[in-house]
């Protein structure tokens, strides 16, 4: 009797051990299951080496592709698949001291000083103040020639700079310049003499008006001596004067540079040739 207890003891004894260990195998096919699913993180996986079996069974996917940047001006930088800091390109600032210069009544030529971080330059013209299109996008240099005036036109010039990446500046100054060609220009050197004609006024009357329509708001001005009755009569101090003031008007509204000719006040003085350069140097 005791024999058969202790058989049949084992027995159970047996059967027991071998329940546990399909359960710890059917337990350990579940954990790595879970594992290769990726339902199971914890801080007590790495401390079992779980990981590595999960890595059997598992392959991450790869990371998304990088977003294209918005501004190709800036630098972006990812980790993991992420914009996680940009870079704001190096400010634009405007190009400074912008001239025109009248070449010929054909040809107006521009320059300014360069900018910093600018890759090239857009060129902007106007016949009138507030209508600037663009005359030329991509000026590598810091002069252009503009050969599309018309004659006895006036124009305004202003110059953006630009990056690599389109991004461009606030505008320049503005100047003017006007398509004509003068007589006797430049006068001749003392001692030489060159005597101031009606010609040298009446083209210099065509450069002021022209000058003066590049504003909203200003016309032709009235002149005392008409162009007729100018022709074949003596230069008087009123019609220097009176491009003085004309001209004057229009560059005040242009925001230009005004005044300060020689000798405010012509009153009983000669007409010097120097008054005629002096405005010719504004209106060219």
């Amino acid at each position: 009797m005791r024999n058969k207890t202790t058989a049949s003891s084992k027995r159970r004894t047996w059967n027991r051990s071998t329940q546990n260990r399909k359960y710890k195998l059917s337990a350990c096919a579940c954990v790595i299951i879970i594992l290769a699913f990726g339902a199971v993180a914890g801080p007590w996986s790495t401390a079992l080496g779980l990981r590595r079996v999960r890595a059997l069974f598992y392959s991450p996917p790869p990371p998304p592709p990088l977003p294209s940047p918005a501004n190709p001006s800036r630098e972006y930088v990812y980790a993991g698949g992420q914009l996680i800091a940009t870079e704001e390109p190096n400010p634009l600032v405007a190009p400074l001291n912008l001239l025109a210069s009248t070449v010929s009544s054909a040809q107006i030529n521009i320059s300014w000083n360069a900018a910093p971080n600018a890759h090239h330059y857009v060129v902007e013209r106007a016949s009138q103040l507030g209508n600037f299109t663009t005359l030329n996008s991509n000026v590598s240099g810091t002069s252009f020639s503009d050969s599309t005036v018309i004659n006895l036109n006036a124009y305004l010039y202003r110059v953006k700079a630009a990056d690599i990446g389109g991004n461009v500046s606030p505008s320049s100054n503005i100047d003017v310049a006007t398509a004509i060609t003068f007589d006797d220009d430049p006068f001749a050197a003392p001692p030489a003499l060159t005597l101031v004609k009606a010609q040298h006024i009446l083209q210099l009357r065509q450069a002021v008006n022209a000058v003066r329509h590049t504003t909203p708001s200003l016309g032709d001005y009235t002149w005392t001596q008409s162009s007729a009755t100018l022709v074949g009569a003596q230069v008087k101090a009123v019609d220097v004067e009176e491009l003085r003031t004309a001209l004057d008007q229009a560059l005040v509204m242009l925001s230009l540079t005004s005044g300060g000719y020689t000798d405010s006040s012509l009153a009983g003085l000669p007409i010097s040739k120097l008054y005629i350069t002096e405005l010719r140097a504004r209106v060219k």
